[in-house]
Order: C-alpha cells, then sequence, then structure tokens
C-alpha cells in the first residue's frame, strides 16, 4: 500500500495494549501545499497557535519526507530538511510548521506506555536539538511508511502490531546512555575537534577549561582554538559554556532541584556565574527561565554545526 493522500488517526487504546512495551495514540502523514495554513483548523487535537506553540502529553516522531520547514523548542532553533527526523516528549514545549515556499511531507506517529517513559528517565531520548541521528535513514523510511500503510489500513483497531512496529522503529534512534545524555555525538568532520566536543560534554561539569581541553586532544591551545572555530563555527569556550547552559536548563525544567545545587552539578563555579549565562544566553535569570515557561530565545551556540541549525526569521 502507498502513501499518496493525506491522513490523520486517533487510534483507541483498550487496557491489552497497557501491557506492550509501548502503544501508538495517534499516527498521520500530512502533505501540505506552499503557502497552505499551518496546522489545519480541521484538526482540533492537532491545531495550535505559532506564537503559544504546544506541549503534548505523548511522545511524537516525525520524518520530513518532502519539503523544508522548521522547529523550536525552549533552547533550539533548527531549520528541517528532507530526511530529518526530531522527536518531542511529554510536556515538551514545542512548535514546528513547513516553509511557506515549499510546504513539505511528513510522517509521524504517538506513541506512549511504560516503556519510553522508563527510556525517557534513562536520558536515552536527548537527543541534540531533539534530532535523532539515523545510520540509515532508507530503512528508517521504510519502517516508518509500513508502520502507517499499516495503520491506515485498519485504524479502528489499535493493533499490538502497530507496537512493535514502533518499537522496531524507534530503535533506530535510541542512543547509548553516557556521561553525554544532552548531546549525543556531533558530526564533526575535524578528529580532534571531534575528540574535543566529546570531551567537554563528558566532563565540563568538573573543572574543565581551554588549556586542559587542548592537553586532552594533545594539540597546542592556538591551534584546537582555530580548527574548532573552522569546524564548529564557534570557540572551545563557547562549546564549553553552551554544554553547561544546557545541563543546567535540563535540571531546571526536569527536576525540583534548587539552582544552589544545580549550578555545580552543571559545572558552574558560582550561582552568579550561572545568572550570568542564563541572562546572556536566554534573556533571563534561572528562576525566570524555570517559572515562566514558554520558548525562552534560541541558544546562540546550538550543539551541531553552525550550518545544520541557525537561528531563524519568521516566514
Amino acid at each position: 500500500m502507498s502513501l499518496t493522500q493525506p491522513f490523520r488517526h486517533a487510534l483507541p487504546v483498550n487496557e491489552s495494549l497497557f501491557h506492550e512495551a509501548l502503544y501508538l495514540t495517534h499516527a498521520g502523514w500530512e502533505l501540505v501545499a506552499p503557502g497552505e495554513p499551518y496546522p489545519q483548523r480541521d484538526a482540533p487535537f492537532f491545531y495550535f497557535e505559532w506564537r503559544e506553540g504546544r506541549t503534548l502529553p505523548e511522545f511524537c516522531l516525525a520524518m520530513v519526507v518532502a519539503g523544508s520547514g522548521e522547529f523550536q523548542t525552549r533552547l533550539y532553533q533548527h531549520r528541517l530538511v528532507p530526511g530529518d527526523v526530531f522527536l518531542f516528549c511529554p510536556g515538551e514545549w514545542h512548535r514546528h510548521r513547513p516553509s511557506l515556499r515549499t510546504g513539505w511531507t511528513l510522517m509521524w506517529i504517538h506513541f506512549n506506555g511504560d516503556e519510553p517513559l522508563r527510556w525517557l528517565r534513562a536520558g536515552v531520548f536527548n537527543f541534540p536539538q531533539n534530532l535523532p541521528e539515523i545510520e540509515n535513514r532508507k530503512l528508517f523510511r521504510a519502517q516508518f511508511e509500513h508502520l502507517l500503510a499499516s495503520v491506515h489500513r485498519n485504524p479502528s483497531t489499535n493493533s499490538a502490531n502497530f507496537s512493535r512496529q514502533a518499537v522496531g522503529l524507534l530503535s533506530h534512534c535510541l542512543m547509548e546512555v553516557s556521561g553525554n545524555p544532552q548531546h549525543g555525538k556531533m558530526e564533526v568532520p575535524d578528529n580532534d575537534c571531534k575528540a574535543a566536543v566529546e570531551y567537554i560534554w563528558n566532563f565540563s561539569h568538573d573543572i574543565v577549561d581551554v588549556p586542559s581541553v587542548a592537553c586532552k586532544v594533545g594539540i597546542p591551545r592556538r591551534t584546537l582554538d582555530r580548527r574548532f572555530k573552522a569546524a564548529t563555527g564557534r570557540t572551545v569556550l563557547e562549546e564549553i559554556q553552551f554544554c553547561r547552559v544546557s545541563r543546567a536548563a535540563k535540571l531546571l525544567q526536569e527536576t525540583t532541584l534548587t539552582v544552589k545545587h544545580i549550578v555545580h552539578r552543571a559545572g558552574f563555579r558560582s550561582e552568579e556565574h550561572l545568572r550570568l549565562a542564563f541572562q546572556k544566553t536566554f534573556g533571563k535569570s534561572p528562576q525566570a527561565f524555570r517559572h515562566q515557561g514558554g520558548p525562552g530565545l534560541a541558544a546562540k551556540h546550538p550543539s551541531r554545526p553552525a550550518s545544520a541549525g541557525k537561528p531563524l526569521k519568521p516566514e
């Protein structure tokens, strides 16, 4: 069965599915023409105002098949191109839309269950910029299309087979948990710079500065700074700072730890250093970031190369 016409299905969830590792709640294949309003107002559950964004009570996994677009979270802005896969977790503020110039074709599923919630707590969904790294995108797309075709054939019955197919699909995305849950593996062409990135994101909760990173990589500091800037679009010091801000932001969002306790877990020397970093990055204090919610400002130093995730201007 080929997917040619757009559809959205809300699937029934009965008690038998609670015994599955995870279960689907919604699935869809959307085709949005260039210039077409988005989201479509004929789908109340999925509609949201771009200015306000939204949060969902479940996980959302999506893949851009054609066209282009953008998405934003509290930390990131990113331009989406064909082949990009993105994932949002329950309660995570976000918004996304196709480009007015190109429209897009998008596959997506919503899912929930004890197993994905356990994975979330373990940190396996902490992808850099919410973008899972998919090694075999052709296979991933084929499996995604097969799952959606299965759902579209019989949307009135939420089969356990859908759950098993979804688990197989997610297996492409699940990252190995390490000391670097926020960052994952970053595609940096320079091996020395890649090693520097890994060291920063694994140890920046401790005393890490530019000289120590250069010493760890084994090249002179000035050489590392020059090559790091060329490979990533930012300096080593900016990467260290962004790593710490990202870790602190995540702790503020997902835990009840006080700012005092977050300071050293995130690698800052004092509450004042944390406050200044948040003011510079988000335009607000850590306390305001936690309590006000909303998108904040996109981080100035995204954890992907600058060419892959530049801030976007509204179209």
